[in-house]
């Protein structure tokens, strides 16, 4: 059964969530493009979808270096089944893009539990936002969960909450230098659109209704069911909880403002859900349930493409 197939984190599970990943993202992309079959056009592809693979590989480097959920391969396969219920997002460039990016800042962000280099984590977490709002500018709302794991992670000194001020501004100041050097001021002011849009609209389609209403039920669920558990355990597990939590509440924030409602916008749930998900399946005693969630995943996953 699937539960108990990626009950535990072995390259043979890496490999099949990597393959599942590859089904995703090229089965519509030869069904579905309009563009004739080129070598060009496969490499792009292929180029592509590797850049994927890396962010997989990077999410699961900054679980189990920062022990946020036990040794299973739960997070990586949730991680790919919710890409796949919003394939959107795997075929949005600045979107993966972005999220690639602030992986690196998350990494920096759930380390500092560990209370070495403080400073410097900190810092290195701000200059990858800044990297990543120039990607795509409504990034820049991960400054927040900083501030918000300087206090979880009890590090409040005035020099801490300083450095994140200056970590965001040092790229992003960077790549105003080369624009105003070259005369290019309008391509760097552009960087920075906050046009806000409430209009849901667009979700009213089954495609949309049906994974959302699946992912927000389970995510309550999880949250209600795993928090009281391990907030009564005083642990770093516990203060990490608490960061992915907010880290989930910043995720729905900016997809909530975000100008962009296409589906591509869900891959910034794809972190603190896989892992809040994870924690709450790992934390199950009945196989049967386990593996009823994570096949209604994968048909999720794969019926939004007839829908």
């Amino acid at each position: 059964m699937i539960a108990n197939f990626f009950n535990k984190t072995k390259p043979a599970t890496i490999f099949n969530v990597v393959i599942l990943l590859f089904l995703f993202y090229f089965v519509p992309t030869f069904l579905g493009d309009s563009m004739e079959f080129s070598w060009s056009f496969l490499f792009q592809k292929t180029g592509f979808f590797f850049w994927l693979v890396l962010f997989l590989l990077i999410f699961k480097f900054i679980i189990k270096k920062n022990k946020l959920t036990k040794d299973n391969a739960y997070p990586l396969l949730l991680a790919v089944l919710i890409l796949g219920a919003f394939p959107k997002a795997i075929f949005t460039n600045y979107i993966v893009f972005s999220n690639l990016v602030l992986l690196l800042c998350f990494r920096k962000i759930y380390s500092l539990r560990s209370g070495v280099s403080t400073n410097i984590k900190i810092f290195d977490a701000a200059f990858w936002i800044g990297v990543a709002t120039l990607i795509y500018s409504w990034s820049i709302f991960y400054l927040l969960l900083i501030y918000i794991a300087i206090i979880i992670y009890e590090k409040v000194t005035i020099k801490n909450l300083l450095i994140p001020i200056i970590g965001v501004i040092t790229p992003i100041f960077i790549y105003f230098t080369n624009a105003f050097y070259f005369d290019n001021l309008v391509v760097f002011f552009s960087r920075f659109k906050y046009d806000i849009n409430l209009d849901f609209s667009p979700y009213n389609f089954p495609k949309f209704i049906i994974p959302i209403l699946f992912l927000v039920t389970i995510l309550v669920w999880a949250i209600v069911k795993v928090t009281p558990k391990i907030v009564s355990i005083s642990n770093n597990l516990k203060f990490s909880w608490n960061t992915n939590l907010n880290h989930l509440l910043i995720s729905v924030i900016i997809i909530g403002l975000s100008p962009v409602k296409n589906g591509s916008e869900f891959f910034y749930l794809v972190f603190p859900s896989a892992v809040i998900i994870a924690n709450f399946l790992q934390n199950s005693k009945s196989s049967i349930f386990k593996n009823v969630i994570l096949y209604l995943f994968l048909i999720i996953a794969v019926s939004v493409y007839f829908l």
